[in-house]
């Protein structure tokens, strides 16, 4: 049985606009399937609670963008079962671009209704203060949590989403910030047993895969089936070097310079010197000193090109 969440107003109603060219796909192939379209923050979480409690063995397909599989992810209680497929709608769609999901949607639907590979994964989790919560793509500290902060609250976001450029948003509040951002001291502790400080660094981020922030490939190597994490840290770089640097990590050319560090790990904690902003796929987890990012144990079965 399949079952589809659906946000409609991802990326400006293409979530909605996509979903009604799939539903088409699904009725003419006679599919048995039922679709839950999300009226609010909260309902996919509900339904991947009440989906994994009482409907398994399913497919569930998410219709979003990577908020979306972040939230659905957050109500999973557990990943027996489920095989999860994905139509990315999004703005930034960096879990369909690093797990290497065709764009036709008519190439998409036929690999969902007909999967001939599948790819267990692993599901970053974020905690911090009594919080805890899940991750597909990555979560990050400092310079890469605010960009996508000020990107989900910017205006300007609509309309570049209508004009279809919606990861031009991330572009250029990375851009805008990076003049009024303030460097933060880290203690880096990764597996429980190496230790490492850093001065004045601009961000700190896990990687489940290879890419965040609409493309950038900060953590070239990462891969969502080999159990670890791979942790990015920038530090001790002027911001005219990160502005010069910065547009090279598209291409994930960006870790031949100084100041860029890459690590592989199964759990690292990190201690600022004071409150930063934390992102989870992107999706706003709040200000805080010390963060720890890890590997659930259980595995989500994807469907895969």
């Amino acid at each position: 049985m399949y079952y589809f969440i659906v946000n409609p107003v991802s990326s400006s109603g293409k979530g909605l606009r996509l979903w009604q060219e799939a539903r088409e796909i699904l009725d003419d192939g006679n599919v048995e399937y039922e679709s839950f379209i999300l009226e609010g923050p909260g309902e996919a979480a509900e339904l991947a609670r009440f989906l994994s409690l009482n409907r398994t063995p399913c497919t569930i397909v998410v219709v979003g963008g990577d908020g979306t599989i972040n939230e659905f992810l957050s109500g999973l209680v557990t990943c027996q079962g489920i095989t999860f497929g994905y139509i990315p709608t999004g703005s930034g769609n960096d879990f369909a671009r690093g797990m290497r999901l065709p764009s036709r949607l008519e190439d998409i639907m036929a690999m969902i209704l007909s999967p001939s590979k599948f790819r267990n994964i692993n599901i970053g989790v974020t905690s911090s203060g009594g919080q805890k919560k899940y991750f597909a793509v990555s979560s990050g500290m400092g310079y890469d949590a605010a960009v996508c902060y000020e990107s989900y609250r910017s205006p300007a976001k609509y309309l570049l989403n209508k004009l279809h450029a919606g990861k031009l948003i991330y572009l250029l509040n990375a851009l805008k910030l990076l003049v009024s951002i303030r460097p933060f001291s880290i203690r880096l502790i990764m597996d429980d047993q190496k230790l490492l400080t850093y001065q004045n660094v601009y961000f700190a981020a896990a990687m489940n895969t290879r890419y965040e922030g609409g493309g950038f490939m900060f953590c070239p190597k990462a891969s969502p089936v080999d159990n670890y994490l791979d942790l990015i840290v920038v530090e001790g770089l002027s911001k005219w070097k990160t502005l010069l640097i910065l547009p090279t990590a598209f291409k994930g050319k960006h870790v031949k310079f100084q100041g860029i560090h890459i690590f592989r790990c199964r759990r690292a904690v990190i201690q600022s010197d004071r409150e930063v902003c934390v992102h989870i796929d992107g999706e706003h987890f709040g200000f805080c000193k010390k963060v720890s990012f890890g590997l659930l144990k259980e595995k989500l079965r994807v469907i895969a090109g």
